[in-house]
């Protein structure tokens, strides 16, 4: 049996295949290392994964997550697992090795990761030769979820906002700066909190107040970090993420003015690093 897991900061995506019961697929919260404690990953694993096993022991399980960024963040979410799963075959890599090996296969490439945060790598068809830091919705992240909520929220309490869109946001949202100024600076997963406004720009993206934020953040996305990569404008680019997946006629559109080729554009890339080590 094998399990695959792709882990953003807001959703883990598993697939579980078995030869028996076949494949299935099963969403937990994300399990970010650096965010959640080891008894915490191992309760959700427990809870929602073990009994989908059938008590199975002979298990691969590869865990791609965002967050795992090093060896003792990666041993963090390994230790996890192991206390549900003591037999089995344990591999945890950062989700943007997942991204690359979904999109690129054994071909050279760059990934990019649009959700909640944002990330992207020159891929070489076996591992990641380079990356630009995204620094996280603070510092960086350009092109994410939390980086468009911060710029729509930013619009609507400066007043900056166009009034016929910030009627729309207010009927929307009952909100304010002190609300906002305390979800953001002392609530739990600041980040989540401001990227869940993007469905707002989803609805009304015929507007063009919110078409232009959408697409003022992708051309910044690439100015900030793809155009960095060494021949970038002859290699293919792939997105993974739910900002790319939900706006990606504004992504293409923007990628073409660049004279980019964009090789696809998914949602979630559990399914294919499946077939990836499938294929192994």
């Amino acid at each position: 049996m094998k399990i695959i897991a792709d882990s953003g900061s807001s959703k883990t995506n598993w697939i579980i295949a078995g030869d028996e019961k076949g494949q299935v697929s099963i969403d937990t919260q994300g399990l970010n290392p650096n965010f959640s404690s080891l008894s915490h990953i191992s309760s959700v694993v427990k809870e929602n994964i073990l009994p989908a096993t059938g008590g199975t022991e002979d298990i691969e399980i590869f865990f791609y997550g965002s967050g795992c960024s090093d060896k003792s963040l990666c041993g963090k979410i390994k230790k996890a697992i192991h206390i549900i799963f003591p037999h089995a075959e344990i591999e945890v890599n950062t989700d943007l090795l997942g991204a690359a090996r979904a999109l690129h296969g054994d071909m050279e490439g760059i990934a990019c990761i649009l959700g909640t945060g944002s990330n992207s790598c020159l891929y070489d068809g076996k591992s990641i030769v380079s990356n630009i830091p995204p620094l996280g919705f603070i510092l960086g992240d350009e092109g994410s979820g939390s980086y468009l909520g911060k710029r729509l929220l930013s619009d609507f309490l400066k007043g900056i906002m166009p009034a016929d869109v910030s009627e729309l946001f207010s009927a929307k949202y009952d909100t304010d700066k002190d609300l906002v100024i305390k979800k953001v600076y002392r609530g739990e997963f600041p980040n989540k909190y401001i990227a869940s406004f993007v469905v707002f720009l989803k609805d009304n993206i015929s507007n063009p107040y919110c078409y232009s934020l959408v697409e003022d953040a992708f051309i910044d996305f690439l100015n900030r970090n793809v155009r960095y990569y060494e021949n970038f404008h002859k290699l293919d680019i792939g997105f993974t993420g739910s900002i790319a997946w939900y706006f990606e006629e504004i992504l293409r559109k923007v990628m073409a003015s660049y004279g980019l080729r964009t090789k696809e554009i998914i949602k979630e890339p559990a399914e294919r690093i499946l077939k990836y080590h499938l294929s192994k």
